[in-house]
């Protein structure tokens, strides 16, 4: 059987928002609260690298958010699995911004052939 080495699905989701109350008038209002470090939608302080992501170089693209010592590398993985080009920040925010990252949440399943 001819399988992809890399099979990407893209599912929606909901995130939930928390009812708060207004403090200057009282009334219930909702809301998502932002807590920790943001950058464009994302915590960066709970990154657990490496991780899947997407992010904008001419076109839409996945790939994947490393670090290495005191840098952070994008690298973009095609769909045959081979990672192709990378690009270095020594600022996570920067990079971030730069090239509209998105974290995603991801599962992955590894087929192995059997031996006969």
């Amino acid at each position: 059987m001819n399988r992809p080495y890399l099979e990407t699905k893209i599912v929606k989701v909901r995130s939930e928002k928390k009812k708060e109350y207004c403090p200057r008038c009282g009334s219930e209002i909702i809301m998502e609260k932002a807590v920790g470090n943001w950058v464009n939608g994302e915590c960066i302080d709970k990154i657990k690298f490496p991780v899947p992501c997407s992010y904008i170089h001419e076109t839409k693209k996945m790939g994947i958010l490393f670090k290495l010592g005191n840098s952070f590398y994008v690298v973009n993985i095609d769909e045959q699995g081979n990672y192709n080009k990378y690009f270095l920040s020594y600022d996570l925010k920067h990079l971030i911004e730069d090239f509209n990252i998105h974290i995603l949440k991801g599962k992955i399943i590894i087929f192995e052939e059997e031996e006969k």
